[in-house]
């Protein structure tokens, strides 16, 4: 079973500090102990670090933490590429939906997750990524609590 990653559960998942730290853990759990294969985007990659060097005091990592934390989840996630279709069609949703700011990076994951042939994409922002959904996109899971894995 293939399970797209949505930036918001790595970094609940990589950052013990985080309030959903737990419910996110057991996802990346599973992918590390190969229960499932586990999915991101190299454009994810880019938001993890963002992020995780932008958290608040004490929470923030430095530059170089946060590096060794891409460098870890590069060993353990399947990476996907995206083409520029995938910017188009994610640009078209929005826009054909009324939508605008940042939802657009959220539509990236999931129409790439459409092209990659995940079965479901695992985020806490789900009421974001299910008004982007189509009949055909893969299961929107929302990190349960307490905490497992429910594919």
């Amino acid at each position: 079973m293939k399970i797209a990653f949505d930036s918001s559960v790595i970094i609940a998942g990589t950052h013990d500090m985080h309030p959903h730290h737990r419910r996110a853990i057991v996802w990346i759990d599973a992918v590390i102990e190969r229960r499932l294969t586990g999915m991101i985007t190299w454009h994810a990659l880019a938001e993890i670090w963002s992020v995780l060097t932008r958290m608040p005091a004490p929470a923030r990592l430095s530059p170089e933490q946060a590096m060794r934390v891409v460098r870890q989840l590069r060993g353990v996630f399947e990476l996907v590429q995206l083409e520029p279709s995938t910017y188009t069609e994610a640009l078209e949703r929005c826009t054909n939906r009324g939508f605008h700011s940042g939802v657009v990076f959220d539509a990236l994951h999931l129409v790439c997750a459409e092209h990659a042939g995940a079965n479901g994409i695992v985020t806490f922002n789900g009421a974001d990524f299910v008004r982007l959904a189509t009949p055909t996109s893969p299961r929107i899971i929302v990190p349960p609590n307490p905490p497992h894995v429910a594919i």
